[in-house]
């Protein structure tokens, strides 16, 4: 599942349209919502795919409150300490194997390997956030989207 960003009235092919799917959006949005909380209106409905967006005036000092980020270094230290927090996040119980490494005897899951495929055998698997991808990049590519978008909406 992705989330499509369709720009309203773009002004190059650039402006049109933004796709993330669910795991990078979600880290972006949050960023977003994070540097331009007086742009954005809380109880927004930018974490979900049903049209809700920004007009153009709201899209392009979104784009310009991004781009100070991206230049004054904030997006980068976010990064560092996104990443940071994600790695020290523990480990989880397997639920697949029920922590244990294995799988469970056939014929219960056929033929294959006795170790359990989803953790390696170990028990045990990062936290589901670590899923969850963050980087400069992809602000990049928002930004500029923002600025050419007039306006959008995420479907």
């Amino acid at each position: 599942m992705g989330m499509d960003v369709f720009g309203n009235t773009p002004r190059s092919d650039k402006g049109a349209y933004f796709r993330n799917n669910v795991w990078w959006w979600h880290p972006l949005w949050q960023y977003c919502e994070t540097v331009a909380a007086d742009i954005i209106p809380t109880g927004n409905l930018g974490h979900s795919n049903n049209g809700w967006g920004l007009d153009d005036d709201g899209a392009t000092a979104l784009a310009e409150r991004l781009n100070l980020a991206l230049r004054s270094g904030h997006t980068h230290r976010y990064a560092e300490l996104y990443h940071q927090r994600l790695r020290s996040l523990p480990f989880q119980p397997c639920t697949v194997c029920g922590a244990t490494g294995h799988r469970a005897e056939p014929p219960a899951t056929g033929p294959g390997p006795l170790l359990c495929n989803a953790c390696e055998g170990k028990g045990e698997v990062p936290d589901f956030e670590t899923h969850y991808p963050f980087d400069e990049d992809n602000v990049r590519e928002f930004a500029e989207f923002l600025g050419l978008c007039g306006g959008f909406r995420i479907c």
